[in-house]
């Protein structure tokens, strides 16, 4: 049963969602903005809810494919769960849209049509592998820490200087891509099978783990460049490093033998764990 729970929070995308409104909470606290942007983190929430589970409706793995992941399985057997929460997710986004400021829809509808051109059958530009990773990590860098800086930075006055919010945004963008690489070698057969070139094809798994290693690095560099210049507090950086390090281990760890529930569950749940700990260290 607990298994069956599980599963359904992880493949339901359930788990992927509660990580974008982690991200969007740790943004908001880390630069103490004055609103806690709730009702915009809820309505990630539900948007990633609604992508995620969108594309597991059109999508159709190749049938050379073998049988043997549990991710695939659970998605084959499941489809009236993922259709039911792809409703939920409109749902919610829908009504959210109510409650947030209204130029957040042009903010997040060139993000909507990115995501959706990723996976469409109809559209290709998932084939290409700079794309691929790059529009991951881009879609949700601005969701989750530009669009929030935005939000949170314009209706009043904030002693934040500029600097210090395009090295939050960086930083957001290094995290996520050190995160999104190692889903390139979780899905290295697949993106085979389908003519997909991504990093591990083009250079190898062990290339591939030491660029992102090199990003997470990056974050942590940066990380003690803003504590070292008290651009950040000692609760937020040492949240912020324990964050990096366990992402680090996590990367270095990484090779295609790995369980499905290790991509999913742990190398998405550095996202939650950075909100979580940004949020209890104020």
């Amino acid at each position: 049963m607990l298994k069956r729970f599980v599963d359904f929070l992880l493949f339901g995308n359930i788990y992927v969602a509660f990580g974008a409104f982690c991200l969007v909470q740790s943004t908001a606290h880390q630069l103490c903005f004055t609103s806690s942007l709730l009702p915009y983190s809820s309505l990630c929430f539900f948007a990633t809810l609604f992508v995620y589970n969108l594309q597991r409706i059109f999508y159709r793995p190749p049938s050379t494919l073998p049988t043997s992941s549990i991710r695939r399985r659970w998605i084959a057997n499941h489809q009236t769960t993922i259709k039911s929460l792809t409703l939920i997710g409109f749902t919610g986004t829908l009504l959210c849209f109510f409650s947030v400021d209204v130029r957040i829809i042009f903010y997040l509808s060139p993000l909507l049509a990115l995501s959706l051109a990723y996976f469409l059958p109809f559209i290709t530009l998932r084939k290409s592998s700079i794309f691929k990773l790059i529009t991951l990590t881009t879609v949700w860098t601005i969701a989750t820490a530009l669009v929030p800086i935005l939000i949170g930075t314009a209706s009043f006055f904030h002693p934040i200087t500029t600097q210090q919010l395009v090295i939050h945004v960086l930083l957001r963008f290094s995290f996520m891509m050190s995160i999104c690489i190692p889903f390139d070698i979780r899905d290295l057969a697949i993106d085979c099978a389908e003519n997909t070139s991504t990093l591990p094809q083009l250079i190898g798994q062990h290339k591939t783990i030491a660029i992102a290693a090199a990003f997470i690095l990056f974050y942590t560099l940066v990380l003690f460049g803003q504590f070292i210049t008290h651009a950040i507090a000692l609760s937020v950086f040492l949240a912020l490093l324990t964050t990096s390090i366990l992402t680090l281990i996590l990367i270095i760890k990484c090779n295609t033998h790995r369980s499905e529930y290790y991509f999913v569950a742990a190398i998405d749940g550095t996202m939650i764990l950075q909100g979580i700990l940004i949020m209890i260290s104020l």
